[in-house]
């Protein structure tokens, strides 16, 4: 481009006038083969005509649901907000047939949003005309049906005059320990986020991605949606709930079209240690694989290196990761950058949980192992901060991290208080720093930013502080029965003391044997962490209260375990 963009209305327009038949996005329908592809001029002619239905039904600044499945038009309709100068905000769809009982973080939503209007498709529409609590809901809203698009003429389009502090969409954080609160991202926001991405990750018009994640999470629709179409590369997008049923399909798409960037959270690539078998893998291409984001939750040097052994004979490299670091609240990457090899850290255990960084040997078998998430772009500052006394800690020393810089998002949507208390910190003894505070607790060594937990998740017991993340770690290794990312551990106040209570989803095939999976547990905790267990209960698959994206909803969990609302597994 000669000039630089103001918005990726801009971008997208250019790439419609000088690279029109460049594939811009490939969705896999069936997770394999069956495609929807969109050229960069198929998309922008499908968006302004439906751009076009928009502005004919809102004012610039009015918020707009999208409540539409992954694809074709679901990106059509966030591109359309861009264009017609409102809000996007993306929601989880209800599943028509389960309509009745997914209606109420959609009104919680629209409660905190107040759209003007609503995308979605004919099959949701007829859906809620039969059900009188959707219809009331939705009355005020304006119901545009993505159908109905095409028939408007994307000549009428007209360019909304955008400023780079306007917000471009909602994003509705997780909830895992709030309900969910609409981060405002700013058009500003997200080109310097995708600049930074696209330096961090190394990406290029050369580059191809493949990408499994839901577009109504951050990393999905910014890192997985936005970033393609910025940078100027094709994406190849699967269905999430086809990733999740067989995760050998995201792989296989990855050996397929020879892309060169795909990633997920932790738990994707523990799926595929766990699902994809040998003879599977001897069937995969991974060596174009050179950009493998891990972020979104806590990365696992475990995870990292057993990956790595098992799925090097099908080409991929140890040098292809990129642990990465990033919130909703600074639209999505902090830190993150590409390493010969995953720089891992082995730390004394005993020393984290009085908040200091100590070093020891990788065979001690009371150390434990942490990963960089990377490095911070020079026009970003991260500082580490005592949560409690709100000083800056010494190089060495653990605490809250906290964000300033460009990618910082404006706040919360209609929620000052929030806004407040988030995106306005300042250290003891300072004024008006403006400081974002993540709630993540971690520490910065030579520059490279370590990810220790959740400062709300901790438990504190014999004046140590424990991350529930690391302790659920050591639990779900600790025995085959215990699912994948199933299990949670929360701090109970009992006898003026804080308890550590364990639920654990167990998998569905297994006979449970109570006795053993309990001693394993409870071994496993003791050597590692030097805490003894004081209840341990057994539930079912799905049983552990989680996020859209997949966090542990603690504060949900210690309601169930303390009002008795759990699903255990009685029978031994």
């Amino acid at each position: 481009m000669t000039h630089l963009p103001n918005s990726l209305v801009d971008i997208l327009r250019w790439r419609a006038i000088h690279q029109p038949q460049r594939l811009a996005y490939r969705y896999l329908i069936d997770g394999e083969f069956d495609e929807a592809v969109l050229t960069y001029e198929e998309l922008d002619r499908r968006t302004r005509a439906a751009g076009t239905m928009l502005q004919a039904a809102t004012q610039p600044g009015d918020r707009v649901l999208l409540l539409l499945p992954p694809g074709p038009d679901f990106i059509v309709a966030f591109f359309s907000c861009l264009y017609a100068g409102v809000i996007a905000v993306p929601s989880w769809p209800p599943h028509p047939a389960r309509l009745e009982n997914q209606l109420v973080p959609i009104q919680r939503l629209v409660e905190n949003a107040s759209p003007a209007a609503v995308w979605m498709n004919l099959t949701l529409a007829e859906k809620i005309h039969t059900i009188p609590e959707a219809g009331r809901l939705f009355q005020p809203l304006k119901v545009l049906l993505i159908e109905a698009a095409a028939a408007h003429s994307p000549e009428h389009w007209r360019k909304p005059a955008i400023n780079g502090s306007d917000i471009a969409f909602l994003q509705y954080t997780s909830g895992s320990t709030t309900l969910p609160r609409g981060v405002m991202v700013t058009h500003h926001n997200l080109l310097h986020n995708l600049g930074m991405m696209e330096n961090k990750l190394g990406q290029s018009t050369n580059s191809h991605a493949v990408i499994w994640l839901p577009p109504y999470h951050d990393m999905g629709l910014v890192g997985g949606i936005l970033q393609p179409l910025f940078t100027g590369y094709p994406a190849t997008i699967l269905p999430h709930l086809l990733f999740l049923q067989r995760p050998v399909r995201w792989l296989q798409a990855i050996s397929r079209f020879g892309a060169t960037t795909s990633g997920g959270p932790n738990f994707a690539y523990d799926l595929c240690l766990r699902k994809i078998k040998p003879e599977q893998r001897d069937q995969l291409q991974l060596n174009t694989w050179t950009t493998a984001f891990n972020g979104a939750e806590q990365v696992s040097a475990q995870t990292v290196l057993e990956f790595t052994r098992f799925f090097a004979p099908c080409g991929f490299h140890s040098n292809a990761w990129v642990p990465c670091y990033g919130l909703a609240e600074a639209t999505l990457m902090v830190s993150g950058r590409q390493y010969p090899e995953p720089l891992i850290r082995h730390l004394d255990r005993a020393a984290l949980e009085q908040q200091r960084v100590s070093a020891v040997t990788g065979d001690d078998e009371k150390g434990l192992q942490l990963v960089a998430c990377g490095t911070v772009a020079d026009d970003q500052q991260v500082i580490v901060v005592d949560p409690h006394t709100l000083l800056k800690v010494d190089q060495g020393n653990v605490g809250e991290i906290w964000i300033k810089g460009p990618s910082v998002a404006k706040g919360y949507w209609n929620n000052p208080a929030a806004t407040e208390q988030t995106f306005s910190a300042s250290r003891t003894g300072q004024t008006g720093e403006n400081y974002l505070r993540t709630g993540d607790m971690g520490f910065l060594a030579e520059g490279e930013l370590f990810i220790t937990g959740r400062w709300k998740d901790v438990i504190i017991a014999d004046g140590h502080n424990h991350y529930a993340c690391d302790i659920e770690k050591t639990v779900e290794h600790s025995h085959p029965a215990i699912r994948l990312s199933g299990c949670a551990a929360i701090g109970i106040s009992r006898d003026n003391r804080e308890r550590l209570v364990i639920l654990a989803e167990i998998e569905q095939q297994t006979i449970l044997q109570k006795d053993a999976v309990t001693k394993a547990i409870r071994t496993a905790v003791s050597l590692c962490h030097e805490l003894q267990v004081d209840d341990i209960r057994f539930v079912y698959p799905g049983a552990i209260p989680r996020t859209r994206s997949g966090k542990i909803k603690h504060y949900a969990c210690k309601t169930n375990y303390l009002n008795g609302n759990l699903k255990e597994i009685i029978a031994i």
